[in-house]
């Protein structure tokens, strides 16, 4: 079954702990600190691959990636967790389902987006050493992966874009252009899913046809089957509407037109033919008549045959000029993300007691592991660097205040 919108979860890899370990040897009673480190979190990509031509390829809903492993004595380091690659459809427009954001668009073979980051390893205590800090008993424990939902929308990516009702002889006109092989039958709502073909005039001279399934008036508003499938139009370089001849084929084209601009009206100037199908089934005067209603609406217009192959190869030739002459749609792009250093923030929460809020040094509190009360020298590094002791000195915190932060609490000693 053909689906080309579809929810998933995925979840990079916890970087594995640091060790907390001293080395134990034959008539050395007190060895070093020896804790390896601990391995990166598998990330979690997407990868483009023509193969793939439908996100209903996609077997589950959750992807998680592999977690690292944790070091070990003897400065034993552990091994990075594997990185999972998801292989989506060449198309597909990746959005963080939160938040709207839009993360990539995947159009080329091969072409790869990162969507979910590994965490870091933690450190072993061996990182920890000081001249005052000889045999320190903590270490880092390895970081959270990043967990996100997307939402994975697939737009085919084709030169030519078919545009009709159902039944207009559409899937009879892609076949008859192109070695596709889509289903055909005299009755409406044959295609339920878009089908492409590619159309070769000669070695070098060849487009894409992408077949969109049928559209009726209020498709715009959800009614049918157009609106799951207008999307796919918005990569096409060139429109063509293919109206039946023996039926209204103005009005028809009135409401193609109406739909199609009402989804998006930038698609109204996307350059356009009209391919009148089912000729055959006219005399000549009716076919001269239908064309020339149609004149006025300002598009070239074709008269065929999908079934008897007139006019097809001037319909192909025409295409392939209109092809050339123009360039692929731009749609919008991913905004690279930029990364914002939270801030440092106290906050007074009683007489001689304060808050500290500042993600970047809490994130390093939540991976501490071991004995907190060795790293108390270490912690005051962290906070020097970060900024804290200069903002509890602005704030007016004073010697024996109580400090809160990340969960714990500490009694505030100025430095100096």
């Amino acid at each position: 079954m053909f689906q080309d919108v579809l929810l998933i979860t995925v979840a990079a890899g916890k970087g594995g702990d640091g060790a907390v370990s001293f080395r134990r040897e034959k008539f050395v009673p007190k060895g070093g600190p020896d804790g390896g480190d601990g391995g990166r979190g598998g990330s979690v990509y997407l990868r483009a691959r023509g193969s793939v031509d439908s996100l209903s390829e996609l077997s589950k809903r959750t992807y998680k990636a592999e977690d690292g492993e944790h070091g070990k004595g003897s400065g034993q380091h552990g091994r990075a967790g594997r990185d999972l690659y998801i292989e989506v459809p060449r198309g597909t427009r990746v959005y963080d389902a939160d938040t709207g954001e839009l993360l990539g668009d995947l159009t080329q073979e091969g072409e790869v987006l990162l969507v979910a980051r590994g965490g870091e390893g933690g450190r072993g205590n061996v990182h920890f050493v000081t001249p005052t800090r000889q045999a320190p008993r903590f270490a880092e424990a390895g970081e959270e992966g990043e967990r996100r939902r997307l939402r994975l929308e697939l737009m085919l990516i084709a030169d030519v874009g078919l545009v009709g009702y159902p039944n207009a002889g559409k899937s009879s006109l892609l076949a008859a252009t192109t070695r596709a092989h889509p289903k055909i039958a005299p009755y409406p709502f044959t295609t339920l899913s878009p089908n492409l073909g590619v159309v070769e005039l000669s070695e070098e001279a060849r487009f894409t046809l992408a077949d969109i399934p049928g559209i009726i008036e209020g498709a715009s508003q959800g009614k049918g089957l157009g609106l799951e499938f207008l999307r796919h139009i918005a990569r096409t370089r060139v429109l063509l509407y293919v109206l039946d001849a023996t039926e209204n084929p103005k009005e028809a084209l009135a409401t193609l037109r109406q739909e199609v601009g009402a989804y998006d009206p930038a698609l109204l100037r996307r350059p356009a033919l009209i391919a009148l199908n089912k000729v055959d089934l006219l005399p000549p005067e009716a076919v001269e008549a239908r064309v020339a209603e149609l004149l006025p609406e300002g598009l070239p217009v074709l008269p065929v045959s999908a079934l008897t192959g007139e006019g097809l190869d001037a319909l192909k030739e025409a295409l392939w000029s209109l092809v050339q002459a123009t360039p692929a749609p731009e749609l919008p792009k991913p905004i690279p993300r930029t990364e914002v250093r939270a801030g440092v923030e106290v906050v007074p929460v009683a007489e001689g007691v304060y808050e500290v809020r500042a993600p970047e040094v809490e994130r390093y509190l939540k991976r501490l592991k071991g004995d907190l009360s060795e790293a108390a020298g270490y912690l005051q590094e962290v906070f020097k660097r970060h900024g804290v002791e200069a903002a509890l000195r602005a704030k007016g915190v004073r010697a024996g205040d109580v400090v809160r932060l990340g969960g714990l609490e500490f009694e505030y000693i100025p430095e100096g």
